[in-house]
């Protein structure tokens, strides 16, 4: 059993299966799409040598028969899928729960079939798969300690305590690498934030001084990478500032122990993480 849900660039949404006025009959595209292994030959050995390699762009194609009343059913399919417009793709079955974005390439009406069909082509670009909820995990240096019911002894109870060098676990659910975003707040005076993936020992390192109410936003995400900074509601791209040694942190499909540190005042800072997991195929 499964779902198949259809978004226009205006929010509006339609689900094609489970819908009398549609019959699908095949949806070929939403299994790994194909590679392109680019190699080179060597002139000493047999064989080629591995240069690189790339995932092609994922071409969707719905393919479903219209049910009566076929002309009001097909007109109400063209304001889904309209030529050239963007388009998203929402999928799930018994195991995932995806979407994709694309563009409508073409539809097609057998106007003269006995029973008339339509065949929808959507050109993706980007191929993954997206999961459509998040992971949100924050690394806060200040461990709430306050509960209710309390009672507050002669010498006193702590509020809150300072953690200083905490590790976290992000757990990447999906088939891919994937990048991040990663909000950096400042809840006082912070000198170069810092976060280390602890099992690849990779960083981002960011060379600035920030102060209270300061947020600094990264996004690894390929094709989206930018760095940018927040101070009394102005916004600045200080991708300059990224340290030379840092990578453009990704997560990898399983466990990822994450934490975070700075040259000074790692005590002010709040780190939040927000992952979507992405899948070659359902």
């Amino acid at each position: 059993m499964f779902t198949l849900i259809v978004q226009n660039k205006y929010g509006e949404q339609l689900e094609i299966t489970h819908n009398p006025a549609y019959s699908i009959s095949n949806i070929d595209g939403i299994d790994p799409p194909e590679a392109t292994i680019n190699t080179a030959k060597n002139a000493n050995y047999d064989g080629t040598v591995y240069n690189s390699s790339y995932m092609n762009e994922r071409q969707i194609t719905i393919t479903l028969a219209v049910n009566k009343p076929a002309e009001t059913n097909r007109i109400n399919l063209y304001r889904y899928f309209k030529s050239k417009s963007a388009v998203r793709i929402f999928f799930k079955n018994g195991t995932r729960d995806v979407y994709i974005d694309g563009y409508v390439k073409s539809i097609q009406i057998g106007f003269f079939d006995k029973k008339q069909t339509a065949q929808i082509v959507i050109e993706c670009p980007r191929p993954h798969l997206n999961g459509t909820t998040l992971d949100v995990q924050e690394f806060s240096s200040v461990d709430p300690l306050f509960e209710f019911p309390f009672s507050i002894e002669e010498e006193g109870i702590p509020f809150s305590e300072i953690i200083l060098a905490q590790e976290k676990s992000i757990i990447n659910h999906g088939d891919l690498e994937t990048g991040v975003l990663i909000n950096i707040h400042a809840m006082g005076p912070v000198d170069t934030p810092k976060i280390y993936n602890v099992g690849t020992g990779e960083r981002m390192i960011i060379n600035m001084e920030m102060q209270a109410g300061d947020d600094i936003d990264i996004n690894t995400i390929q094709g989206e990478k930018s760095i940018r900074f927040t101070r009394e509601g102005v916004i600045t791209n200080i991708i300059g500032s990224l340290d030379f040694s840092s990578s453009w942190l990704q997560m990898l499909p399983g466990d990822n122990v994450m934490t975070v540190d700075a040259e000074s005042g790692l005590e002010y800072l709040l780190v939040t993480f927000t992952m979507t997991n992405q899948y070659e195929g359902v």
